[in-house]
Formats: structure tokens, C-alpha cells, sequence
């Protein structure tokens, strides 16, 4: 009964070009989201530009 499992590892097919395509694109999105949420939460403080008005 024990030689019936068999527990080798499944035959999985290497991932083409657009599933890799797919899953880097979806990869960087995710970042790209994290990074727009993060800029609405996370204010970033102005930089005033100070005026000199120098006289003649």
C-alpha cells in the first residue's frame, strides 16, 4: 500500500513569455498603488519660496 503514493514533485510547465509579462506587470502595478496611496496619506511638507526685494 505504501509503494501506491507517489510523492513526487507535480510536472509543472515553465512559464511562457506573457505569463511572466503578466505576472511583473501586475507585480509593478501593486507598487504603483502602494505608492499613489502612500502619497495621499503621507504629506509631504511645501518649501515656501521666500521673496528678496532689493532696493536700488
Amino acid at each position: 500500500m505504501a509503494s501506491d503514493l507517489d510523492f513526487s514533485p507535480p510536472e509543472v510547465p515553465e512559464p511562457t513569455f506573457l505569463e511572466n509579462l503578466l505576472r511583473y506587470g501586475l507585480f509593478l502595478g501593486a507598487i504603483f498603488q502602494l505608492i499613489c496611496v502612500l502619497a495621499i496619506i503621507v504629506p509631504i511638507p511645501k518649501s515656501y519660496e521666500v521673496e528678496f526685494h532689493l532696493e536700488a
